[in-house]
């Protein structure tokens, strides 16, 4: 039993450590350098035997020369202030590779200027270069050296590399905004996770912003499909039409075509007699004109007479030569004068006609409004007399062209009558098309909240059904551990009487031989420590014999060493 607490108090420490080592960064850096000192304090602390190899051919001459070129493109493409070759790094020296790292670095963090070659070191450490480890300062101040370069090119090219991808995802992210891609849910939900582990990289558990933006892009989406799926039923519904028109009875289309047709023929023998009547108040026209022509024919006929008369009469009486010139001037001008008459009754006549003409296209065209007007009336319920909003009158217009009067030719007073009634119409069908769309309104409303209880009501069906489920599923479990767990004590029960009734009867000898055997012990015990008492004394002895021996041979050297100093000294003073 105690055995199983101190396992559960050491997991439940090991629990608490690991939650420990979880806690999230509530200072983070404000610019791109801000955590280089940090990244160099957590990697200095790691074990130098768990670094990574670099696996790239770095010394090898062809992934070099490619290293170079690709370099070099992307120096050139983003503007370098100097023109880059690839004799450039042929043998370059610590300042050339010192600006072009800054060049390249400064693309990714514009706000940090690398003074010295000694902070690349830290730059790399901090972007997290994986091979960071095999570049030293030392290294930096020898870049053209042939243990050096390989390295330093293969740090070079890959922060190029990076900094490449990072410009490629920038310009995909801006034109992403500007032209909004259509939605995506896995890209929507990455998106969430993105952001919520930055949030909770922050130090914050409120996640509840993230969640009302995948809300809303999920709730445009859904928009969008009910209104694509409404043109698509809208489109299914006018193939459907077709399709049904296309399978009907072709006797029913054929008596459907017989009854246009008739209808279309009684439209058509209306406006034969139509025209039949104006072809007859033509020709009433034309006979009054040809009576009006005879009357002017009698007229001048008469007139042809009356001149003969006078004709005769002057040339009966006596006349002088200033008589016939008067007379002949006379005849000029009267021949003049008729001349002028019979032009002028020719250009009436013509001005008759073309007015004539226009008369009868106005009142075809007054005839027509006033179909439509009959026709409109019929379809908003003001014809016949008995119709809905008709109240008993007629409002049928029709047009007198033979009427005395100009207010005779129209049946009725347009302004006075029929506007009015028009716009009371107008007004009560502007009432029912507002009592209408309210009810529209609240009909889609009732059916948008019913759609959404349904919704609702399915979920927490569907949950309620997987709860369950679940439910019966760990029921079943619990009742099959439980069955099993009774059968197991049940045999262990038997097995545990069985060994208590073996134990009982193996008791009493075994308490005997338990007895005997610690006599035995206790024997044993004693001669051991009687030998161990003996040994320690000899050793003891051993040691101290070794002592003595020892501090003799000291004693010894000591005397020895006095002897050769006394030596060399009088050696040195006889020299001297």
């Amino acid at each position: 039993m105690d055995h199983i607490q101190n396992s559960a108090l050491a997991q439940r420490r090991v629990t608490l450590a690991g939650r420990a080592t979880r806690t999230p960064r509530v200072n983070r850096r404000t610019s791109l350098f801000g955590g280089v000192s940090q990244s160099n304090a957590q990697q200095g602390g790691g074990n130098a035997s768990n670094l990574p190899k670099d696996i790239r051919p770095i010394r090898e001459k062809q992934y070099q020369i490619e290293s170079i070129k690709i370099i070099a493109d992307y120096l050139n493409e983003a503007e370098y202030k100097y023109i880059v070759d690839e004799r450039l790094f042929q043998m370059p020296t610590a300042k050339e590779y010192h600006a072009i790292f800054k060049f390249v670095f400064q693309r990714l963090d514009p706000g940090k200027d690398i003074t010295k070659i000694e902070e690349i070191v830290n730059v790399l450490r901090w972007i997290k270069y994986p091979y960071a480890h095999e570049i030293s300062k030392s290294s930096l101040q020898a870049v053209g050296n042939v243990q050096t370069w390989p390295n330093l090119l293969g740090a070079l090219r890959w922060l190029v590399e990076f900094v490449a991808t990072w410009e490629i995802i920038d310009q995909l992210e801006k034109e992403a905004e500007e032209e909004p891609s259509p939605f995506n849910p896995d890209t929507a939900f990455f998106t969430y996770i993105t952001k919520a582990y930055n949030v909770f990289l922050e130090g914050e558990d409120d996640y509840t912003e993230m969640a009302e933006e995948l809300d809303t892009a999920y709730e445009q989406s859904n928009a969008e499909i009910v209104n694509q799926t409404a043109e698509l039923q809208k489109n299914v519904d006018t193939l459907e039409k077709e399709l049904s028109e296309m399978n009907e009875d072709p006797l029913t289309t054929v008596q459907n075509e017989n009854k246009t047709l008739l209808s279309d023929m009684g439209k058509f023998n209306a406006y034969t007699k139509h025209l039949e009547d104006k072809i007859n108040k033509l020709k009433d026209s034309i006979s009054r004109l040809e009576e009006q022509h005879r009357g002017a024919e009698s007229e001048l006929a008469k007139i042809e007479e009356e001149k003969a008369e006078i004709q005769q009469k002057v040339d009966n009486q006596p006349i002088s030569p200033d008589d016939v010139e008067r007379m002949h001037k006379e005849s000029e001008q009267i021949t003049n004068n008729r001349n002028s008459i019979a032009a002028k009754m020719k250009e009436l006549a013509k001005i008759q006609w073309e007015k004539g003409l226009e008369l009868e296209k106005k009142i075809s065209e007054i005839e027509k409004q006033i179909q439509y007007y009959n026709t409109s009336l019929y379809r908003v319920g003001l014809l016949p007399s008995s119709a809905q909003y008709a109240d008993g009158k007629d409002y049928e217009l029709s047009l007198d062209t033979d009427a005395d009067r100009i207010d005779k030719v129209i049946s009725l007073d347009l302004r006075n009558f029929v506007r009015v009634k028009l716009s009371e119409v107008r007004e009560n069908f502007n009432c029912e098309y507002d009592k209408i769309q309210e009810q529209m309104n609240q009909i889609s409303e009732e059916i948008h909240r019913l759609c959404d209880d349904i919704a609702e009501k399915e979920m927490d069906l569907k949950t309620l059904d997987e709860n369950k489920n679940i439910l019966a599923q760990q029921f079943e479990e619990i009742k099959q551990l439980e069955q099993n767990e009774a059968d197991s004590l049940a045999k262990r029960c038997a097995a545990f009487e069985q060994r208590v009734c073996y134990l009982r009867s193996e008791g009493a000898s075994a308490y005997v031989e338990w007895k005997q055997k610690r006599q035995e012990i206790q024997i044993q015990y004693d001669r051991c420590q009687q030998e161990y008492n003996s040994a320690r004394e000899t050793t003891y002895n051993d040691f101290n014999q070794i002592k003595n021996e020892q501090l003799r041979s000291l004693q010894h050297i000591s005397s020895v060493l006095a002897d050769l100093k006394r030596l060399s000294e009088n050696e040195l003073n006889a020299e001297c």
